[in-house]
């Protein structure tokens, strides 16, 4: 260690008993002028985030038009798609591990592709039906 000298072995700046503010600098008032990360009061960002929710909750409960109730519909009718898909696919992947197992080609993937089928259609007839009575969705809040 006897050889090796770092460069700012000696440096003044570090020999110093007082350490410099390490803040921003604030423009225009001298080169030595700095202020606080926050001036004033903090704001409290989980009473906003409540303030925010109450207002929303109230808008939800008002029955608002607009964007917010298009997209419900536009979500229902995607869950419909997607559920009807969903076990068609789940039916086909079955009659084909069946098939392959069972060596029933293509009997398996007749049957389940059914099975799949009327799986999906049931799931489509309940959210239907559950629209239909209370104007909502099955499983929606409110």
């Amino acid at each position: 260690m006897a050889g090796i000298s770092f460069a700012f072995a000696g440096s003044p700046r570090l020999d110093r008993g007082v350490a410099r503010h390490y803040g921003a600098r604030r423009f225009g008032r001298g080169a030595g002028a700095y202020r606080a990360m926050s001036e004033g009061e903090p704001s409290d960002p989980l009473s906003r985030l409540g303030e925010k929710l109450d207002r929303a909750r109230s808008r939800a409960r008002a029955g608002g038009s607009g964007p917010a109730a298009e997209g419900g519909a536009l979500g229902f009718g995607l869950r419909i798609g997607i559920e009807l898909i969903a076990a068609l696919i789940v039916g086909v992947v079955l009659g084909l591990t069946t098939d392959y197992f069972l060596g029933t080609r293509p009997w398996g993937l007749i049957a389940f592709f059914f099975i799949g089928s009327a799986a999906g259609v049931v799931n489509v007839f309940r959210a239907a039906q559950g629209l239909g009575r209370g104007g909502r969705p099955p499983g929606g809040k409110g």
